[in-house]
């Protein structure tokens, strides 16, 4: 039965002239048209406005240039491609959930991050997500991938084209490989991370060159000239990999790990200003902060580790003597009580400098 479904997919796909996705295999149950039909959904475009007539994200419009700004794509809607080896995992709600961790750990770093979707339930076009993108600095479409065989797991960036005439492609393929090694790394996979690369097989931009991307979310963000990626969490057709994704701690994790990868990227491009004081990156420096660096200071003292990353251990050291203790705690707190008291000086450093 399930051959005959595949290969009625098939035939829809070729009525349509679409390229079949290599992942329509026997393993596979939640493949259908609107699957394939979607992934090339530019194909049946007949008007693509100008990238210049394409908005920028309100969101994003008065920001310095300076502020890394990432634009994160929670692949497909509701209830999307479930897993045919646990059928608890639904594809959709793990990016969903993956996206907004990321989100979360972006924004702790200071980052703008932003989501082309404000519910599960959404589901923009597919060019759109990738349009969305226009003026920010990385779109990251987010999913996990199907195979015809269970023991693939490998995870994989798709990546951008080889380009003359821009280097959004370079960084499409820099970063997408840091991210997939980075993937690898954390859920442990037997297949080490890697990029691909697959083109589309029609001029859907209108430039008389068959160079567009086969994913219309990367056609989105490619017209709009902004580095983009579709990461392959490895693959749901994996138990292991699967059971693995299907757990909240793991996704956290994850993008706790994919976010400091971002942001390592980017700010060695753009240079970052330090918030000191300001652990959690809220624009705040009160009690919370002052905890926070009590509970690093108790990590470093246990075992020698934390769970702060780099701008988190550098904004809590406030004295500037290569450590991160009571002593630091203590001045956030003073500080604090300063502001609610009207203070006036907004540099923790030069405060703390002076009293």
């Amino acid at each position: 039965m399930l051959k005959k479904i595949i290969s009625s997919v098939i035939g829809m796909a070729i009525i349509y002239g679409i390229s079949v996705p290599s992942y329509v295999n026997a393993v596979s149950t939640e493949i259908s048209v609107r699957n394939i039909i979607d992934e090339q959904q530019t194909q049946k475009a007949t008007t693509i406005e100008s990238p210049d007539l394409i908005p920028v994200n309100e969101n994003i419009v008065n920001l310095d240039d300076n502020i890394i700004k990432i634009m994160i794509d929670p692949g497909h809607y509701n209830h999307y491609n479930r897993s045919p080896v646990y059928s608890p995992y639904w594809e959709s709600i793990m990016t969903w959930k993956l996206s907004n961790y990321l989100q979360e750990e972006l924004q702790t770093l200071g980052v703008h991050a932003d989501l082309t979707k404000n519910s599960l339930e959404e589901d923009p076009t597919l060019n759109d997500r990738g349009f969305s993108s226009k003026g920010y600095d990385f779109f990251i479409s987010m999913h996990s991938n199907a195979g015809a065989y269970e023991s693939m797991d490998q995870p994989l960036a798709f990546v951008y084209q080889q380009l003359s005439w821009t280097t959004i492609d370079d960084t499409s393929a820099e970063l997408g490989g840091l991210l997939a090694e980075k993937v690898s790394e954390v859920m442990q996979t037997n297949q080490k991370g890697d990029i691909a690369r697959r083109a589309g097989t029609g001029d859907w931009d209108r430039n008389g060159i068959i160079d567009d991307e086969w994913y219309s979310v990367l056609f989105g963000a490619r017209y709009v000239g902004t580095p983009g990626i579709l990461l392959e969490h490895s693959f749901h057709t994996n138990y292991r990999a699967t059971l693995w994704l299907y757990n909240d701690d793991n996704l956290k994790k994850l993008a706790k790990e994919e976010a400091e990868v971002i942001y390592d990227y980017f700010s060695s491009i753009k240079p970052q200003e330090i918030n000191y004081g300001d652990i959690n990156n809220d624009g705040l420096i009160d009690t919370v902060d002052a905890t926070q660096i009590l509970v690093c200071y108790a990590q470093l003292s246990a075992d020698g580790e934390t769970t702060f990353n780099e701008r988190q251990k550098t904004s809590a050291d406030v004295n500037s003597d290569g450590l991160i203790d009571s002593v630091d705690s203590s001045a956030v707190l003073s500080f604090y009580s300063y502001l609610s008291t009207n203070g006036t000086e907004t540099d923790i450093k030069k405060w703390f400098e002076n009293n």
